[in-house]
């Protein structure tokens, strides 16, 4: 992929995703509106359940086929990808009909068990019913990615986001459901049909992109399964086992609220203003980097695949430093702003307070995004999901024994450690393998008082204005301080750039072995 392409694809991925950011937390706004913030933790407890479920069909598999079919592309190799991905099909959607069957059959007993209410069993059926969709659209997504498409797998994911929206207004506006497990099952109903809309979209677009990418000679690809238990099974396994982990966490939250003392209504609460309301806010701007850092996956991979140590490590390098400096403005605007934005998207002040104690988390929340898509393009996703998973089991832990005790501060406070603790492993992790050395004055100390410095102007330049509504003095706010932002850590990178490597010429990256071309 050449520069103006990358460039290019980046900007039009990113505007999509941000675009599904916002219909999303708007789409969460109405459901909190219709809800309550009992209703969304409920919500997200049954989302927690199922995103379980959905690990198990899927994770690994686009980043399975992604280096495979990258690997066949960089050795010339075209005429085993269709043999490739028809054979990963057959994979994932042999897991996905098996898990689904059993999400469908036990449906109630987990309900029961996890949720502490029956009733809610017709959401887990419902979700289920969407899950083989989702693992080819999986396998699909990873295709599209290798073969620089990804604008098909934006575009499906714009029709799916479309269409449940739409369905989910339609479900309640028309029916009105009067107990949260019926809002929850509307909610659910509309997201499995926007899942088998996405589908039709990717299926259409991949059987004709392989008449543009494959030719007319076909061979059988050799080592799939080879590929698939080296890339595939170490995440699926760990991703798993974290999902088990992050699933068991988000029940545990309101049990132990309420051994704490509060009231299960009021439990369900706290945790939907928490997981439901400020990490959304908190995970939206990762919209802006999350496109970029998986069009650096192939890009990267190819660059080890042909032994170019020193663009691995250029990349490496930049991508982590805009990284830093993208989390340091946000968490700039969301300490500062963080009551409008609460207000502007929930009429929460309460969910605007939980994003201002978390604005300090921004910059390793979103470098983490970029760090965890360098490692998978340079083999080393074990050690990725390896962190993660310890990550995960730490939480867990401190929830067990901390929330009973000391209530839902305690979380925010295990929170701060668990994000540390992660992404201090990842990037050392990656630092080592790509060889790249950050400066603390110019990576961090530059960038952190850019951040303030905008977010200060931006607050100065509009505070004697007036704004009809709080969503648009937080747009407002956002967009000057995101212009003056850039202004600052423009010129400092333009100053900056040439003058000192970001990463030591003479230390090559360490080889490995198992070439995804050998497989």
């Amino acid at each position: 992929m050449t520069k103006g392409k990358f460039l290019l694809q980046g900007a039009v991925l990113t505007a999509v995703s941000l675009f599904l950011r916002i219909t999303n937390m708007g789409y969460r706004s109405f459901l909190s509106q219709e809800m309550g913030s009992a209703g969304m933790g409920l919500y997200q407890l049954i989302l927690s359940i199922f995103l379980l479920t959905v690990t198990l069909s899927t994770s690994g598999i686009s980043l399975a086929v992604t280096r495979m079919v990258s690997a066949a592309i960089a050795t010339g190799k075209r005429q085993v990808i269709r043999s490739t991905v028809t054979r990963c099909f057959g994979f994932v959607l042999s897991i996905s009909l098996s898990i689904a069957a059993l999400l469908f059959f036990l449906a109630k007993p987990a309900a029961e068990l996890f949720l502490g209410d029956s009733l809610a069993a017709p959401c887990l059926r419902i979700l289920g019913v969407g899950l083989p969709f989702m693992s080819l659209c999986t396998c699909m997504k990873g295709y599209f990615l290798a073969v620089d498409e990804s604008l098909c797998t934006a575009f499906s994911d714009t029709v799916e986001q479309i269409l449940t929206i739409g369905a989910t207004v339609f479900l309640f506006w028309q029916f009105a459901p009067q107990s949260l497990e019926a809002a929850c099952f509307a909610a659910m109903a509309s997201s499995t049909l926007g899942e088998a809309a996405s589908f039709l979209c990717a299926w259409a677009f991949y059987r004709r992109s392989l008449q543009r990418n494959t030719p007319q000679k076909r061979e059988k690809a050799r080592g799939v399964l080879r590929g698939l238990s080296h890339i595939a099974l170490p995440c699926t396994l760990s991703s798993a086992a974290r999902s088990a982990l992050n699933t068991g966490e988000n029940l545990l939250i309101p049990k132990e609220l309420q051994r704490f003392g509060l009231g299960y209504s009021a439990a369900l609460s706290q945790y939907g203003l928490l997981q439901g309301m400020a990490m959304p806010m908190l995970y939206f701007p990762s919209s802006l980097l999350s496109s970029f850092a998986s069009l650096l996956i192939p890009k990267i991979a190819k660059e080890r695949e042909l032994d170019h140590r020193q663009a691995v490590a250029h990349i490496t390098g930049k991508a982590v430093r805009l990284a830093l400096a993208f989390g340091m403005f946000f968490a700039g605007v969301f300490f500062l702003f963080g009551d409008g934005w609460g207000m502007a998207f929930y009429s929460s002040q309460s969910a605007g307070a939980y994003l201002r104690v978390l604005a300090p988390l921004a910059p390793l929340v979103y470098l983490d995004v970029v760090v965890d898509c360098l490692l998978k393009g340079l083999d080393e996703q074990f050690n990725s999901m390896k962190y993660n998973f310890a990550d995960s089991l730490i939480r867990v832990v401190l929830v067990m024994c901390l929330l009973r005790f000391f209530g839902m501060e305690s979380y925010v406070g295990i929170l701060f450690f668990s994000t540390i603790f992660n992404a201090s492993l990842s990037l050392h992790r990656l630092l080592k393998v790509a060889q790249v050395r950050l400066s603390l004055v110019r990576h961090v100390i530059l960038p952190l008082a850019c951040a303030v410095l905008s977010v200060e102007c931006g607050k100065l330049l509009l505070q004697s204005l007036p704004f009809p509504s709080p969503l648009w003095q937080t747009a407002a706010q956002t967009l000057a301080s995101g212009a003056v932002f850039g202004l600052l850590f423009g010129g400092l990178w333009r100053l900056d750039s040439g003058k000192r490597p970001i990463f030591p010429s003479k230390k090559p990256v360490p080889k490995r072995t198992g070439r995804l071309h050998d497989l």
